[in-house]
């Protein structure tokens, strides 16, 4: 972590401070900054005086000014006196709440005068003094109340803090258990459950609290009656409870004063009033303060009134199998099945694979557990549950059930394709009613699609259908989510975006699976037309799929290195690599996504330049891959092409891509052939660049041009799909080919927009790039330019050159269109 615990963001909020000249009063809850937000604002003034007030020095009057005053008071009026005394032009007051009657009454009174500019911090819904409250009640000092960090400030503050990028499932987590409060969110780090791998900082392990934090939180609980500790333990164990539920097993006064007090709160949600902890960390602290005996009973009268209440609501099955398990009390295989179910459904795989573990070792209980192993990447694991439920009987649709998930793992997981298809065979064969038999032939065909064999895919999904009528759910569900992915590997992008959008109408949320292989379909549908903001949006929404508590890898990896291509063809390819970055800290040992995750991070690190970590990516990958097909196959290729350009090594670039066309998808085809273009050699792919959509026609008329205000046709083509990288590329070519057709003016012209259009990548270092020069500025530009870069205004630009402010601002415009760049900043990088 970062030497001590930085300060960021609250950009608003330092400016409202440093703007009130006459002086402020900040409000907030307990840890959320208040001291540390003013400290920053005047830590770069002069004459700044603090005063903290204490509980020990309210004791004494004036008490909390001592160290500002001299030792003997004279005789006559002590407020003066101090008045006087207190010659800073800045005053800050921490924890004005606690200041005694005299202290008040000297701060209220150093206001009135108006020679002192005084900042007062205080707490949130705490009395304070009349003489303190009566400064923004009688409109002497603006109030301003400071809110809990947003997830955005959190992840600024987290990533300072510890010097990387932070997951953002973490920030998340983080931000939920210490709700925006600045000084619980330090603890938490401080409490050692981040852990950093390839640059990610991420959350590991069970939530753990500081010595420290328990004992502020404590302290903010305070005394207790029995009652009233009653209600929190049963909260700890239990949030949300209902109210009536809650007076039920406790007193409803007791609620009452908690809610009081603060430290519990009732929302309003429906016919119901849900009662909850006033904050996340009030149940670590209250359960650490429970004996074993005392937590098991508590759970055991939770368990109990929840069931006998009837399990009304969907996760009351959920939460009554957990109180019962984490009781030591017996349950029902059923109800720990069910609550299994739905711990997978919210992505709390730790707490899904106790519940299968605990409900016994009957064939249903072996298949959840497996398929909860498969989700966390456990796959040997996972296959060693399948192959013991293999041997216990079952009917033929669980026969089908069986084998489907056990096909997933050996494929997905293990990389065994042939024992994959094997298994659908014999599980097809051994089926029983037709819905069974199609829903084996239609596993058949997910995993033969990504295995690149596109014909045996589509015979399998035609010999589902032609077995009969697809009339069940499940069936339909799996044909349409099959038949898209199908659609968006050949090539035909439109069709498989229209049956994705009609197929996701059909999936619920308790079946992640389906949902992600769809969102996999209609991103690589999107990337294929050219819709870059429609493939970002279905990506996010895959990414989204592992739940707030980030456990299912795969989301991750599989969205995040779609989401890094994206960022990549937008020429935002630093940011794509530190996408690529964090996700491949998801990746297991040995993975099938190694190729996906690891080639994009290659194909990034080889268009900055970076080859030494191009070609370490590349090696960890053919280290770690189960190459199973051209999905996982192909992206580790296309990184070689770039890693190969890179090294000077263009024909062997070329070769390498054409080669990997060869194996590719006809959903890969055209960015693989678009590479040897890109690098030089139009007429090897010319003919070969076909498909739909308006990206592939720009590839296509890309191999096809000719001449110079063709390449420029083609650029401006891709600039408007967002491809800054491809755009500029095909601004160089022109610029090429002008000069070669001996246009020098069109060809300098042609330039300055390859090269303006490259500012935009984030460094980006390819073949037709790397000729590109500043472009030319006359004398007079380059004068002024040099000016406005030293952080020269306009006016003061125009004073020294003896001309118009106009004059200046003109040329001023035509630099920032030769060059790119924006503003003085971006002039005093580029001119050194």
């Amino acid at each position: 972590m970062a030497r001590g615990w930085p300060f960021a963001g609250r950009t608003a909020e330092l400016e409202e401070i440093r703007s009130a000249t006459g002086g402020l009063v900040v409000v907030g809850a307990p840890g959320v900054g208040k001291s540390s937000l003013v400290a920053h604002a005047v830590r770069d003034l002069d004459g700044v005086a603090w005063v903290r007030a204490t509980a020990a020095a309210a004791e004494l009057p004036l008490g909390a000014f001592g160290p500002l005053l001299p030792s003997t008071p004279p005789a006559g009026n002590p407020l003066g006196w101090a008045a006087d005394a207190v010659r800073a032009p800045v005053l800050v007051v921490d924890d004005a709440h606690v200041l005694d009657a005299a202290s008040a009454a000297l701060v209220h009174h150093l206001v009135v005068r108006g020679r002192t500019r005084v900042i007062a911090t205080l707490r949130t819904q705490t009395p304070a003094p009349d003489a303190v409250r009566a400064l923004w009640k009688d409109g002497l000092l603006p109030r301003m109340e400071l809110a809990p960090l947003t997830v955005e400030e959190t992840r600024r503050l987290l990533e300072q803090a510890l010097g990387g990028r932070v997951e953002p499932g973490t920030v998340t987590r983080l931000w939920e258990a210490s709700r925006g409060n600045a000084l619980y969110l330090r603890e938490l780090v401080l409490a050692g459950m981040l852990a950093e791998r390839a640059g990610v900082w991420r959350w590991r392990g069970p939530l753990a609290i500081t010595p420290s934090l328990r004992e502020t939180i404590a302290g903010r609980i305070g005394e207790l009656t029995p009652d009233e500790r009653e209600v929190l333990e049963l909260l700890a164990y239990g949030e949300p409870l209902g109210a009536d539920l809650l007076g039920a097993l406790a007193t409803a006064a007791a609620v009452e004063r908690l809610e009081d007090r603060r430290l519990v709160t009732v929302d309003v949600e429906g016919r119901r009033l849900q009662v909850r902890l006033g904050h996340p960390l009030y149940g670590e602290v209250i359960r650490r303060g429970c004996g074993t005996l005392r937590a098991r009973k508590l759970q055991r009268k939770l368990a109990d009134a929840v069931a006998e209440a009837g399990l009304r609501r969907r996760e009351d099955a959920l939460r009554v199998a957990v109180w019962r398990l984490d009781s030591g009390a017996d349950s029902d295989p059923e109800l720990l099945l069910a609550a299994c179910d739905l711990a997978r459904t919210v992505r709390d795989l730790v707490l899904a694979e106790r519940l299968a573990r605990a409900a016994g070792d009957g064939v249903p209980a072996r298949l959840a557990l497996g398929s909860i192993l498969f989700y966390v990447d456990r796959y040997a694991e996972s296959e060693e549950v399948f192959a013991a439920a293999g041997r216990l009987p079952m009917d033929g649709h669980t026969r089908v059930e069986w084998a489907s998930y056990r096909a997933f793992n050996l494929f997905w997981g293990l990389g065994r394709l042939e024992e994959a298809l094997e298994l659908m065979t014999v599980a097809e064969e051994s089926a029983a009613d037709l819905d069974s038999r199609q829903g084996a032939r239609v596993t058949r065909a997910s995993v033969e699609v990504f295995a690149g064999d596109l014909e045996g895919a589509r015979a399998s999904l035609r010999a589902a259908s032609d077995m009969g009528p697809t009339t069940h759910p499940r069936s339909v569900r799996a044909s349409g989510t099959t038949e898209a992915g199908i659609l968006a590997a050949e090539g035909r992008a439109a069709e498989s975006l229209r049956l994705v959008a009609r197929t996701l109408d059909l999936v619920p949320d308790t079946l992640p699976s389906l949902m992600a292989a769809l969102l996999e379909a209609a991103t690589d549908a999107a990337l294929y037309l050219g819709d870059l903001a429609a493939a970002e949006r279905h990506a996010e929404r895959g990414r989204g799929l592992d739940g707030e508590l980030g456990m299912w890898a795969r989301t991750t990896i599989v969205f995040g290195s779609r989401t890094a291509r994206a960022l990549r063809l937008r020429g935002r390819v630093a940011d794509a690599l530190a996408w690529c970055r964090e996700t491949v800290a998801h990746l297991p040992e040995r993975s099938v996504w190694a190729g996906l995750c690891l080639g994009e991070l290659a194909h990034a690190h080889a268009l900055l330049g970076e080859v030494g970590a191009a070609e370490e990516a590349i090696a960890r990958a053919e280290r770690t891959w189960l190459p199973v097909g051209p999905p996982v196959v192909v992206p580790l290729q296309q990184a070689k092409v770039w890693t190969r350009a890179a090294r000077g090594d263009v024909p062997g670039a070329v070769a390498t891509a054409l080669a990997a066309a060869e194996r590719a998808l006809p959903v890969q085809v055209p960015f693989v052939l678009h590479d040897v273009v890109r690098l030089g050699h139009p007429a090897l792919v010319a003919d070969r660049l076909t498909g739909e959509g308006p990206l592939v026609a720009l590839f296509a008329r890309h191999a096809a041009a000719r001449t110079g205000p063709e390449f420029d046709a083609v650029s401006i083509g891709f600039e408007g799909l967002g491809l800054t990288v491809h755009a500029a590329e095909a601004a160089a070519h022109a610029a090429r080919r002008y000069r070669d057709d001996g246009l020098t003016r069109a060809a300098r012209a042609a330039e300055t927009r390859a090269w303006a259009l490259s500012r935009r990548c984030q460094g980006v270092r390819t073949p037709a790039l790397l000729d590109l020069d500043v472009p030319a500025l006359t004398p007079r530009q380059r004068e002024i330019a040099l000016l406005a870069a030293q952080g020269l205004t306009n006016r003061e630009i125009a004073t020294r050159l003896v001309v118009s402010i106009r004059t200046v601002a003109n040329t001023l415009y035509a630099v920032y269109e030769k060059t790119g760049v924006s503003d003085r900043a971006d002039l005093a990088d580029l001119l050194g």
